[in-house]
């Protein structure tokens, strides 16, 4: 058990590591919750049927992001569940590890793209806003 716990962390550490700011797909489930814990992260969730209604989160700057599939047999069934996926495709951000922003398509199964970019890149710029904020308080005190 001592043994799966060392890889558990090994594998972890070298995720972490990893050059993933051009990260499109996810590999596994521990990949986020790892960079999370560190890292501005977006998650868009789709489904296998319905990828032609991903968003392109390619020009996104400041933060990581992953396509994954509720359809992988690896993690899309954990995905679904733990975080509650209603309708495809969804896009999730997450900040220290908790969600902060969740956008959610309708009945048409698509997103407003435009629309939508604007207000994650509007979140993106918070997130920095408040890690200069922290940085320099931690600065200015110590």
């Amino acid at each position: 058990m001592k043994c799966l716990y060392g890889m558990s962390y090994l594998v972890g550490i070298c995720l972490l590591l990893s050059p993933l700011y051009a990260q499109s797909s996810l590999k596994d489930l521990q990949q986020i919750q790892l960079l999370s814990q560190d890292e501005c992260v977006i998650v868009q969730v789709n489904a296998d049927w319905n990828f032609k209604a991903s968003l392109d989160l390619g020009s996104l700057k400041n933060c990581i992001w992953f396509n994954a599939s509720i359809d992988d047999k690896n993690y899309g069934a954990v995905i679904a569940d733990e975080w509650k996926i209603a309708s495809v495709p969804t896009i999730i951000m997450f900040e220290y590890g908790k969600e902060i922003k969740r956008f959610e398509a309708g009945l048409s199964f698509n997103l407003n793209e435009e629309k939508i970019l604007k207000q994650i890149n509007e979140e993106i710029d918070e997130i920095m806003l408040r890690r200069f904020q922290r940085e320099n308080y931690y600065v200015a005190n110590y």
